[in-house]
């Protein structure tokens, strides 16, 4: 046999051995339910870290903003190496732990993490459940490292505990100066769980073990994955009938106060919202991939059998929604709400009435109160009057990132009636001033607002904001005007109900500034904006939410661990 022969027979055999290799060490997916409790009250999958990266780095903002930051080379390396790694599994145990691994996250309840005389703060009992694909030792060498590294980073310098939990290894981290926050890790058998205390992990463990049933199979989450195209998605999220009560009755604090600066309305709506959610809500799902240069996140959230329908007439969308508020608000506005109803009053009515009719006698007689509190901070006392004199445009928004209130626009169809409800919320006897040749009523009250009837509009919200509407519509400076603000809102279905486009800059800004290699140096925003888009439509069996935007919730995730939070 010649030399020749004797090569190209090496290299047959090499190539059947690589083949045979990569075949043998190939991750075969796993369905990760199988690793959480039944009773979680968050479900949260991925099943490739790779993809994500590759997605992330695939979107129009990344590859804006990446450059500049010195982020596009590694991170744009790291999908296809991360896939090689996975492949093959040649590499450090950390990186192909994180190539191969699927992993689950599993809220499984709630616990006080500060208590003083006036409040109380929920955290979230949280755990990580990974599928390695890997050895046990190689596994359990690269958790405890990547933990530790992150233990590290977030808490200084903690104290390490090394325990046994019934025949399995585990680490403790815990946070040095006051021990509140902990990390906690435990391998077996290649499979990683990482939670804040030492009770989720052994959940998980249980689970493992077969001493605690397992959520595989729960017709719900499955019937959420076929609705949400979960096969196909980066990640997938799902809350089961139930659930939500338990996670709105903890973050409701935090909601509340976001809504009004109000006592009285703050405790009506964190009363309402999780008799509401219990009642009302039967499954919760999330999905998330890349689509058109942006990340498209797909909510869905599930009614009570025949709701849906019945909110199906009250609800309807208007044919032509109208836009006449775009030439009232600055063209730096942060976020903008578009409501599209037919009959707005109607809508009112009927959601109120076909809420109510889902909930006992106790929780019906809130649901008013609760929807009117709603608006109350707009200056809005009665909601079925001031929605009967006005048209079918209805706006909200806030001006600034920052700014607490709102500004609500609403088309005239009563001028008459409107403006006596907002004298009567001013203030009687009120005389108009001018401002660029519009009319402004401003209560004496400094918290009392502001109103300005402008066309066939009225615009109501603080005095300052009403203000910048006005001299915005003066300057030509609105967002009629905007770049790219129109093709934006384009994107919204005639059948949206309601449509939010938010000032998407800083948020994606902070996200590359999270992954970039230069640190502590700011990514600085884009001189063009970039808009997230929300749209939400109603279903036979609930609501479908949708938003296109620069990273989504991924982004929101990778700033929050970039902030240390």
């Amino acid at each position: 046999m010649n030399v020749a022969r004797k090569v190209l027979l090496a290299a047959a055999l090499l190539s059947v051995f690589g083949v045979v290799w990569v075949w043998w060490n190939r991750p075969e997916r796993v369905d990760m339910a199988a690793y959480v409790p039944a009773d979680a009250v968050v479900y949260l999958e991925a099943n490739s870290l790779p993809d994500i990266v590759e997605g992330l780095t695939s979107t129009e903002a990344w590859r804006e903003l990446a450059p500049a930051a010195g982020a596009a080379g590694g991170w744009g390396r790291a999908g296809w190496l991360g896939r090689l790694a996975a492949l093959t599994g040649v590499g450090s145990g950390e990186a192909v732990v994180l190539a191969r691994a699927q992993v689950a996250v599993a809220v499984l309840g709630f616990k006080a993490a500060e208590e003083s005389e006036t409040a109380i703060t929920f955290a979230p009992r949280v755990a990580l459940v990974a599928e390695t694909h890997t050895g046990d030792w190689r596994a359990r060498a690269a958790v405890e490292k990547l933990v530790g590294d992150f233990a590290r980073r977030s808490f200084g310098e903690p104290a390490v505990v090394r325990k046994d939990f019934d025949g399995v290894p585990a680490v403790v981290w815990d946070e040095p100066a006051s021990s509140k926050r902990r990390l906690v890790a435990a391998v077996e058998g290649g499979v990683a769980v990482v939670g804040n205390d030492e009770s989720v992990v052994r959940a998980c463990l249980d689970v493992r073990r077969g001493a605690r049933q397992s959520m595989a199979g729960n017709a719900q989450l499955e019937e959420m994955r076929a609705r949400l195209e979960a096969g196909g998605a980066l990640a997938f999220g799902f809350a089961p009938q139930g659930s939500a009560a338990k996670a709105v009755e903890a973050l409701a604090p935090a909601f509340v106060n976001g809504v009004s600066p109000e006592s009285r309305v703050q405790s009506m709506l964190a009363t309402v919202l999780p008799k509401l959610s219990d009642q009302l809500v039967r499954g919760v799902g999330w999905s998330a991939r890349v689509a058109g240069g942006r990340v498209e996140d797909r909510y869905l959230l599930t009614l009570p059998g025949g709701l849906g329908e019945r909110l199906r007439a009250p609800l309807a969308p208007a044919d032509s929604p109208a836009r006449g508020a775009l030439g009232l608000l600055p063209h730096d506005t942060h976020e903008v709400t578009f409501y599209n109803f037919r009959n707005p009053e109607f809508a009112w009515r009927g959601l109120s009435a076909a809420v109510s009719s889902q909930v006992d006698v106790s929780s019906a007689a809130l649901i008013t109160l609760g929807l009117e509190a709603l608006v109350e901070p707009y200056g809005v006392e009665s909601p079925r009057e001031f929605l009967r004199a006005a048209g079918s445009e209805v706006v909200t928004a806030r001006l600034g990132e920052a700014d607490e209130g709102k500004v609500l626009i609403v088309e005239v169809l009563d001028r008459e009636a409107l403006r006596a409800q907002v004298l009567k919320q001013l203030g009687a006897g009120l005389r108009p001033q001018q401002f660029g040749g519009e009319e402004l009523y401003v209560s004496p009250d400094p918290d009392g607002g502001a109103a300005s009837f402008v066309g066939n509009h009225l615009v109501l919200g603080a005095a300052p904001d009403v203000r910048r509407c006005l001299a915005a519509r003066q300057e030509g400076r609105t967002l009629k005007e905007a770049a790219g603000f129109r093709d934006v809102a384009g994107l919204s279905q005639p059948a949206a109900l309601a449509q939010t486009v938010t000032d998407d800059r800083e948020a994606a800004a902070a996200v590359v500034t999270s992954l970039s290699r230069r640190a502590g140096a700011p990514v600085s925003q884009p001189a063009r904006a970039f808009y997230s888009v929300t749209e939400t439509r109603l279903h036979e069996t609930g609501f479908e939410r949708r938003t296109l935007s620069s990273f989504g919730q991924f982004g929101e995730v990778i700033a929050r661990l970039g902030r240390g939070r």
